[in-house]
Formats: structure tokens, sequence, C-alpha cells
């Protein structure tokens, strides 16, 4: 018997609320698009918990771990995944 991976169950778990307020975000302020930046591991949890509505309004998913980077260089990030888009 394999001991449980607490910090991977409390990671789906995130995916889930995450996605559940993506889908209300959508749903209630008719948002025209959404970038979605997270570690690949997240993302994959993203993609597997994720509506349709959420996923048709993505311009692009940045698979980087963006975490502890200043604002600016998350902006430069997001707009060179925008630009190679």
């Amino acid at each position: 018997m394999e001991p449980t991976d607490w910090h991977k169950i409390e990671e789906r778990r995130f995916a889930q609320r995450v996605s559940a307020a993506l889908a209300r975000l959508v749903g209630e302020r008719a948002a025209p698009a959404l970038v979605i930046v997270a570690p690949p591991r997240t993302l994959a949890d993203l993609r597997k918990e994720r509506d349709r509505s959420v996923s048709e309004k993505i311009v692009p998913e940045i698979n980087k771990d963006l975490t502890k980077i200043p604002v600016w260089e998350i902006e430069r990030h997001i707009k060179a995944s925008l630009d190679d888009a």
C-alpha cells in the first residue's frame, strides 16, 4: 500500500476550485478571453477539470511557473505568448 500524497490531492482540489471559479467568471461576466498560466502539472489538472465554456475562451495557455516573479515580468511572458499565437 502506497502512502497518501496529500499535496497531490490538494493540488487536484485546487484545480477543481479554480475551474469552478473560471466557469462562474465566464458565465457571469461574459469574459471575452482568458489567459491561463500554470506550472505543467497544475495546467494538466486544470485541463481535466475545466468546463467547455472556459476552454473556448482560452487564448493561450502558458506552461510556466511564474510564482515569485514581478508583475512586469509576468506581463512580458503573457505578451510574448500572445505575440507567438
